[in-house]
């Protein structure tokens, strides 16, 4: 059994590779684009077929570095997901064992197992794919968004419809919101480093549930137990494998054969997208004797409360990393624009958008001490969010109120 503590900090390494790449998107994205439109209006004003040829060409080389970056990537992320399900495998495998030995039963180790090592190797590869499915669909989403925001530019500009720095700032607040964002069959998006630690989470939880699953078979163990923890997701509502509240923290059984606990699989949605292991779900399980049980004080009536604090809590930690990654955005066009009117406008924006990174920490420290919650400060950052970064929109933050306080 792994705990949910463990489950939420198992994939912060996939994460941090998967937000350098998106990072890495976003920065070409808004130097490509404004190597093509932060030059001047004139500029823009060229024959529609040569700018054409040109956006064409650029992208090709866009989309080749990002392919490029993207085998850095993969290469960092297989070798981490690879020793993040073996250390994961083993460490559930040693909780379970212990309950196994203890009634008198001796179980293979893990490497010393076909089964299981094919077992792992599969979900591995499994989430590896999905992985690179993820990251080879963002590069070219990411070339077509630089196509399209350039030849918008391009037709609002020469038409009249908008002014030359409304256009350009448009192209650049598009390609910061749109740049390293995966789209799933459903229409629903996710920033890259959201998918890749949903996949990673997911396959890990899988891989363990799975040998955990082969081994009581093996150990013809029946009696299972679900790990526990406050805030967890409530889904319906009903007495159903959605109400992860309903089922955790509870002994069941696995064939049946223990009649005084519920079936585990029908209880719990084991094998489902919405139940235990499936998607995001930090919850385990591990063979359990039917008497001790380790979550049995663990106090559920504030659930509820919890839950809701906790999605609070992800959404103000969401908003100020999305701020963050507005901001390292703008400081690349800022630095890259060679138009003096527009560089005016575009550090203008970054002022703005710095003092309200200003107030969104605030706003966080204060909703975290105000409830007791402890601060996930590794949750606010973002890759290239360094001490310059930080002391650059500081400042920035104080001068834009300087400048609105005169």
């Amino acid at each position: 059994m792994l705990t949910p503590e463990y489950l939420q900090r198992i994939t912060e390494q996939s994460e941090e590779y998967a937000s350098q790449l998106r990072t890495y998107i976003i920065s070409q994205l808004i130097s490509r684009i404004m190597s093509r439109l932060g030059r001047g209006a004139d500029y823009l004003f060229t024959s529609s077929d040569n700018w054409r040829i040109k956006i064409l060409q650029e992208s090709g080389e866009l989309l080749e570095d990002i392919q490029k970056q993207i085998i850095s990537f993969t290469k960092l992320q297989e070798k981490e997901v690879k020793e993040a399900m073996q250390e994961a495998g083993i460490k559930a495998l040693q909780y379970d064992d212990k309950i196994y030995q203890e009634a008198g039963l001796i179980p293979i180790p893990l490497k010393q197992s076909p089964v299981l090592v094919r077992q792992m190797q599969r979900v591995y590869e499994a989430t590896n794919g999905e992985i690179s499915n993820f990251t080879r669909t963002t590069a070219i989403e990411a070339q077509k968004l630089y196509i399209s925001e350039c030849d918008n530019a391009y037709r609002a500009v020469t038409s009249g419809a908008v002014s030359y720095t409304q256009a350009v700032q448009e192209a650049i607040s598009n390609a910061i919101s749109g740049g390293g964002v995966v789209t799933y069959p459903t229409g629903h998006k996710d920033t890259l480093e959201t998918a890749v630690t949903r996949s990673v989470r997911t396959g890990i939880s899988q891989a363990t549930g799975s040998i955990q699953m082969t081994r009581m078979e093996e150990m013809d163990w029946d009696i299972i137990l679900t790990s526990a923890h406050l805030g967890a997701r409530t889904g319906d509502g009903g007495m159903n494998p959605t109400n992860h509240l309903w089922w955790q923290g509870q002994f069941f059984s696995r064939t049946g054969r223990t009649k005084q606990f519920p079936d585990f699989v029908k209880s719990t949605g084991y094998g489902t997208v919405t139940g235990l292991c499936g998607a995001n779900c930090r919850h385990s399980f591990g063979p359990g004797d039917g008497v001790n049980n380790p979550f049995a004080d663990l106090q559920t009536e504030d659930n509820e409360r919890i839950e809701s604090l906790n999605k609070k809590q992800r959404a103000l930690e969401r908003r100020i990393r999305k701020t963050k990654q507005e901001l390292v955005g703008m400081k690349t066009a800022v630095d890259s624009v060679k138009d003096e009117p527009l560089k005016f406008e575009l550090q203008q924006e970054y002022d703005r958008k710095a003092a309200l990174l200003r107030r969104q920490n605030a706003d966080y420290n204060d909703f975290c001490r105000e409830n007791d919650l402890k601060k996930l400060t590794e949750r606010l950052n973002i890759a290239k969010w360094n001490r310059e970064q930080a002391a650059a929109a500081n400042g920035a933050a104080t001068r834009y109120e300087n400048a609105r306080k005169g």
